[in-house]
C-alpha cells in the first residue's frame, strides 16, 4: 500500500465524512424551507462561488471541448438534479429507513458496472468485501426497517436515485482525467441550478419561494447552508473525483457506505439521538467490507480514460 493510496483513501473518507454531515445540515435547514429550496439554495451559492473562483485563478482551464459537453450534461442531470429529485420524494412515500437501505444498493450497482463495462478489475474477495458493507447498512437500519412505512412509488423513487447514481457514475468515468475537477463541479452545479430553476418555482410558489429563501440566509440557519453549498455540493464531489480517479468507480463508491455510519456518529452528539449496540455492529462490519475491497486489491495501474 503506497503513501499515494493513502492520500486518496483519505479523500474518499473525506468525502464521506462532509456527505455524511449534509444530512445534520439538511435537518435543521428543513425547518424553515421545503428540500426543493434548500438544494436550490445550496447550488445558487455553490454555483456562483466556485465560478467566480474558476475566473480567478482557473479561467484557461474552463473550455470544455466539443464532443465532451454532452457527457459534461449527462452527468449534471443525473446528480444532482435526478438523484435529488427521486430521493427527497421517495422520502415522502416511505421511511427513511427504506430508503436509506436502497440506497445503500448503490456500491453494488457500481462495482458490476465497472467490472462489466469499464473492466476494472475485481476479486471474489473484493465483491464479497461489497456485499458485506451493505449487510452492515442493512443491520443498522434493520430494527427502524422492520416498522417502516413501504409504498411501490416510494421504492420506485428510491431505486430511481440509485440509478441517478450509477449515471452519474458512468458519465463521469467517461470524462478524460485532464480537466480539472474545480472546473468541472463548477459546471455540475451551475447546470443543476439552471435544471432545478423552474422546478423550484413550480412546487414551491411564487409568494412562498421568497419567505423560505430569507429564511435561509437569515443568521441562524445561513451556516448550515453555506455548509452544504461549499463542503457537500462542491469539495465533498471533488474529493470524490480524486479517489474515483485513482482506484476506480466500482472501488472508490464504496466509500458512500461510510455515510449513514457519519450521520449516526453526528446524530449522537449534535442531536442526541440514541446509538445502540446494533448500530456499533453494524458499523465494523461495514468497515470490515470496506477493508476487503481496498486492502486486498490486485495490483493494476489504473488511467481514467474515455471509454
Amino acid at each position: 500500500m503506497s503513501k499515494k493510496d493513502w492520500l486518496y483513501y483519505l479523500l474518499l473518507t473525506s468525502s464521506a465524512i462532509l456527505w455524511g454531515s449534509s444530512f445534520i445540515f439538511t435537518k435543521q435547514l428543513l425547518n424553515v424551507a421545503e428540500p426543493v429550496t434548500i438544494i436550490f439554495s445550496r447550488l445558487l451559492i455553490a454555483g456562483i462561488l466556485f465560478l467566480l473562483i474558476c475566473l480567478l485563478f482557473f479561467r484557461k482551464d474552463m473550455k470544455i471541448e466539443r464532443q465532451d459537453i454532452p457527457t459534461v450534461f449527462a452527468f449534471s442531470c443525473f446528480e444532482p438534479f435526478l438523484y435529488f429529485i427521486c430521493e427527497t420524494y421517495s422520502l415522502t412515500r416511505c421511511d427513511a429507513s427504506v430508503v436509506s437501505i436502497i440506497v445503500a444498493t448503490i456500491p453494488i450497482a457500481t462495482a458490476f458496472l465497472s467490472m462489466f463495462y469499464f473492466k476494472e478489475n475485481f476479486t471474489r474477495l473484493n465483491m464479497f468485501g461489497i456485499f458485506v458493507s451493505f449487510t452492515g447498512i442493512f443491520i443498522m437500519l434493520f430494527p427502524a426497517f422492520l416498522n417502516a412505512t413501504i409504498s411501490a412509488l416510494g421504492v420506485l423513487l428510491a431505486f430511481g436515485a440509485v440509478l441517478s447514481s450509477v449515471g452519474y457514475m458512468f458519465f463521469l468515468r467517461k470524462l478524460p482525467e485532464h480537466y480539472n475537477p474545480v472546473v468541472i463541479i463548477t459546471y455540475q452545479n451551475l447546470i443543476g441550478l439552471v435544471l432545478f430553476t423552474p422546478l423550484v418555482f413550480l412546487l414551491t410558489g411564487i409568494h412562498e419561494l421568497p419567505i423560505q429563501i430569507g429564511a435561509l440566509f437569515s443568521v441562524p440557519y445561513m451556516y448550515y447552508l453555506v455548509s452544504l453549498a461549499i463542503l457537500c455540493s462542491a469539495l465533498a464531489f471533488m474529493f470524490y473525483m480524486q479517489g474515483m480517479r485513482h482506484f476506480g468507480v466500482g472501488k472508490a463508491n464504496t466509500f458512500t457506505n461510510l455515510i449513514p455510519i457519519v450521520t449516526a456518529i453526528l446524530s449522537f452528539f449534535l442531536l442526541q439521538e440514541q446509538f445502540p449496540l446494533y448500530k456499533i455492529f453494524g458499523i465494523i462490519i461495514v468497515i470490515t467490507g470496506i477493508f476487503l475491497v481496498h486492502f486486498f486489491r490486485p495490483s493494476y495501474s489504473y488511467s481514467m480514460t474515455k471509454v
